[in-house]
């Protein structure tokens, strides 16, 4: 159930905001000069591009896109830089505009989207790094290494972690272990090729530097099992040891997406994938200087170590980020100020700013320690209910508020499609709209962008674990008769449905 989520597509908007030139673009175009090494792709040379560029960085875009138009500078020159240094790594790009097929092909959604290709044998992969040409041609390089390194030369390998920028995951493979656990490193194999963009993987698979490596660290890997190991850049006397019960891709993924996130840092454009992609609860702090900051990092830093696997903590600048306490529902103009998102529920918590202008970590400890017994109340954001007194009133056009949300859909006598502009399209249909922003709703479905519509059916199906109606997400065209002629076809099969269950129910 999503108690609406705050998406990483909406945060990744908000934190690049203070990164990049507004939407409007540069004065640049989005497509590459033909002087540049950036290949341009059409419906005719798209297949043999593949086969002939085993690894390729796809953009797909628009001209009149500012964000493309920003973007398109950085990439042309990445694409140089690699003909130079790296001529087997290719970029290159789609224009939506004039190739709409390709593009609707490969479901292209917005722009610039890019997609990381490995010839026709792979499937593409969504590119989500860094949108300036040292990070493309970083990226490019690394996903051309093999996804695993394997350490036989202890120092040096010290020496190359140093380098690290993020938390990367070591492989211990005592020979004892070569044999009966084949399966753990072809495991692991598949791990790194899934997640090499997000971090690095190492394989020390000899005893010697096995025994060397394990003086270094503050774990022990001493024993004939594989072990498996996340270490924070510079922090080898804090390793984490993957304790799961069974090692399987989706179990060490979801422990490693929690197990890199720091006890205590700050979110950034940099940083906000790794706090996104925790299922934890996330504490955040809002300061303004950076003597707020010092005065809490110590005890953050512990409290973050205390509560590993249980709660994360963050640091925001709220002179860059400050807007994102309005998603919090927290007052941006009062900082410092602390509040918690449940990553699970999407619901979130704050201390109270009228009483706790800038609460102490005393104030902070409490109130985690409240959230962790579920004794803490959680913050409901709604608009005012609607009447007919209100500017934007429709009487064709519910108007779903945090207040009577549950009720409306409630009422299984009637189809709900919960949308922004639809009128008059049945009598038996409830059409809705929501502003998502302004209202905290339950909801199965996690909002990705807006806007969103979403279909309920008459007498559907409930979820049973939280009594909510499931809905489905509506992805046709966005005009009247597309609306009309999948919503005529839904309640038809609803009916037809409701027939055959219940013997012609209602007669």
């Amino acid at each position: 159930m999503q108690f609406w989520k705050f998406s990483t597509s909406a945060i990744a908007a908000l934190l690049a905001s203070v990164a990049l030139v507004s939407a409007a673009g540069g004065d640049e175009p989005a497509i590459a000069s033909p002087d540049s090494a950036v290949l341009q792709l059409t419906a005719e040379n798209f297949k043999q591009s593949l086969e002939e560029n085993p690894l390729m960085l796809v953009e797909f875009f628009a001209p009149w896109c500012g964000h493309c138009k920003t973007l398109g500078p950085e990439f042309s020159k990445a694409a140089d830089e690699l003909k130079v240094s790296h001529p087997d790594l290719a970029l290159a790009q789609v224009n939506c505009v004039d190739h709409e097929d390709v593009c609707r092909s490969h479901e292209i959604r917005g722009y610039p989207t890019l997609k990381l290709t490995r010839g026709l044998s792979q499937p593409p992969q969504d590119y989500e790094g860094p949108r300036d040409a040292a990070g493309i041609v970083d990226y490019m390089v690394k996903m051309s290494q093999p996804a695993v390194t394997t350490v036989t030369d202890v120092p040096a390998f010290i020496k190359k972690t140093k380098e690290e920028i993020k938390p990367y995951v070591v492989q211990i493979l005592p020979k004892a272990a070569h044999a009966k656990s084949a399966d753990f490193n072809q495991t692991f194999t598949s791990i790194a090729n899934a997640g090499r963009s997000e971090r690095t993987h190492y394989s020390l698979e000899d005893d010697k530097s096995i025994a060397k490596f394990g003086k270094l660290i503050n774990a022990d890997i001493s024993g004939d099992k594989p072990q498996y190991l996340l270490i924070h850049p510079g922090q080898l006397d804090d390793v984490r040891v993957f304790d799961g019960e069974t090692f399987t891709i989706e179990d060490f993924s979801e422990w490693a997406a929690n197990a890199q996130v720091p006890d205590f840092g700050d979110i950034n454009r940099e940083t906000y994938l790794v706090y996104m992609g925790s299922t934890l609860p996330l504490g955040y702090y809002f300061y303004n200087t950076a003597e707020e900051r010092a005065d809490v990092a110590d005890f953050f830093a512990s409290k973050g170590k205390e509560l590993r696997g249980k709660m994360n903590f963050v640091a925001l600048d709220a002179t860059q980020f400050g807007r994102h306490a309005e998603i919090l529902s927290m007052d941006p103009e009062i900082v410092p100020l602390f509040a918690i998102q449940d990553n699970t529920t999407g619901r979130k918590y704050g201390i109270d700013q009228s009483e706790h202008p800038s609460p102490s970590t005393e104030t902070i400890e409490e109130f985690v320690e409240k959230f962790l017994a579920g004794e803490a109340e959680a913050i409901v954001k709604s608009e005012p209910l609607p009447t007919p007194e209100d500017e934007d009133y429709d009487e064709n056009v519910t108007k779903l508020v945090a207040h009577n949300y549950n009720d409306v859909l409630a009422d299984d006598s009637k189809t709900s499609l919960s949308s922004t502009l639809l009128h008059g399209v049945a009598t038996s249909v409830v059409v809705a709209k929501l502003d998502h922003t302004l209202n905290d709703v339950d909801m199965l479905d996690n909002i990705e962008g807006y806007p969103t519509i979403i279909f309920y059916p008459a007498n559907g199906t409930r979820d049973p674990k939280t009594g909510l109606r499931v809905g489905i997400v509506y992805e046709d065209a966005r005009d009247f008769g597309s609306f009309k002629e999948f919503i005529d076809e839904k309640k038809v099969s609803d009916a037809a449905q409701d027939s055959e269950e219940g013997g012609g129910r209602g007669g």
